[in-house]
């Protein structure tokens, strides 16, 4: 059954703002091996997030791959939760996803499909955002729409300039590092990390030094930006873990994905 959520928005909406009401959906995730389902609202949910199997089969493959009952996967970048809930399948009832996602309006429908799939003791949701250092940091939205991805996160100090210097929503954000959740919440520690945070990826890897080397973290899947690679495989090889498999989905791309593994397993 569809439900709807009516919004509704200012007469003159920013540019990244949608203008018109849409209907909130109920639509299942291209995954065979499980019935998944989110909520769609919009054209980011529907035409991506829930046909994420066909467009990154290597994460996919890398969960199927690599999960074992009674992980701890981490989830750096969930965005509306469809690799979290396919991660927490794969525990079959014994394990953890912790899933972290700053965007408000993805963190919302993240919370959502955890509630809808069943899996509220499986996912743990986390609205804060990773980073090199702690602070109050400068998060800018492509868009506000549940679903988007490709904010600007650069880990620089957030001020009121910060934010009235940007055509788009720029939101004084909460950043922490990874060893400090950790520590903090007294997180387990991971033994699988998915790592997909549009090119802010080396300030969480900065920020996770001891997690990150820690043994029991066995694999850790990166999306990376081109301009970033030097950076990322440096961190990941100083924390343990060798360079395994590249995956591009296109040779224009300028992002792709690298599967790293500790080099003692």
């Amino acid at each position: 059954m569809n439900e709807r959520r009516s919004t509704r928005w200012d007469a003159s909406p920013r540019p990244d703002q949608p203008s018109v009401e849409h209907a909130v959906e109920i639509v299942p995730i291209d995954y065979d091996r499980h019935r998944l389902r989110i909520r769609a609202e919009s054209k980011y949910e529907r035409s991506w997030r829930a046909s994420f199997s066909r467009r990154e089969p290597w994460t996919v493959a890398w969960l199927e791959s690599e999960t074992r009952r009674g992980d701890t996967v981490y989830d750096i970048g969930a965005n509306v939760g469809v690799f979290s809930l396919i991660g927490a399948t794969l525990l079959r009832g014994e394990g953890l996803v912790v899933a972290f996602e700053p965007g408000f309006s993805s963190y919302a429908r993240l919370c959502e499909n955890i509630a809808l799939n069943g899996l509220s003791s499986m996912v743990v949701p986390v609205p804060l955002a990773l980073s090199s250092i702690s602070g109050l940091q400068a998060f800018t939205y492509r868009t506000e729409d549940p679903g988007q991805s490709r904010h600007a996160f650069s880990a620089d100090a957030w001020t009121p300039a910060a934010s009235d210097s940007h055509k788009r929503y720029t939101q004084p954000m909460v950043a922490v590092t990874l060893d400090e959740v950790v520590r903090l919440f007294r997180l387990p520690r991971p033994n699988l990390v998915k790592l997909d945070v549009d090119g802010a990826e080396a300030h969480v890897l900065r920020g996770g030094r001891h997690t990150l080397s820690a043994p029991e973290c066995r694999s850790v899947f990166v999306e990376i930006d081109d301009t970033n690679t030097d950076d990322v495989v440096s961190l990941l090889e100083s924390y343990g873990f060798r360079l395994e498999r590249r995956h591009r989905r296109k040779e224009s791309s300028q992002m792709w994905h690298g599967a790293f593994r500790r080099s003692d397993t």
